[in-house]
């Protein structure tokens, strides 16, 4: 059996600043219901300049925000590839205690 591979770090306040990927947060990606291949770019070159500028998470294009907690954000995201949408939850690990932070992790 393999083991998972940890997802990268996001800082909240770079997506926030449009940025790319950096910081002290934890992204956990969930497929969303309303995924579609209707809406897949035809390909790369076909997409605009502005979603270069978008936040991401390694394929992942971030969107707007759809749920807020104390700790954590809940975005939703568009694959750049296949262009499936996702949930990806925004953890602000400066915030949790360390056995709530020990969760996140196992």
């Amino acid at each position: 059996m393999s083991a998972r591979t940890p997802l990268p770090t996001v800082n909240e306040r770079d997506t926030e600043n449009h940025t790319s990927v950096d910081g002290y947060t934890e992204a956990h990606i969930q497929p969303t219901k309303s995924s579609s291949r209707q809406n897949i770019p035809r390909s790369r070159n076909s997409m605009t300049s502005a979603t270069d500028e978008q936040p991401h998470i390694g394929n992942y294009r971030l969107q707007k925000t759809i749920g807020k907690g104390n700790f954590a954000k809940v975005k939703l995201a568009r694959h750049v590839l296949t262009g499936r949408e996702v949930a990806v939850k925004i953890i602000d690990k400066t915030q949790l205690n360390p056995t709530s932070l020990q969760k996140v992790f196992n």
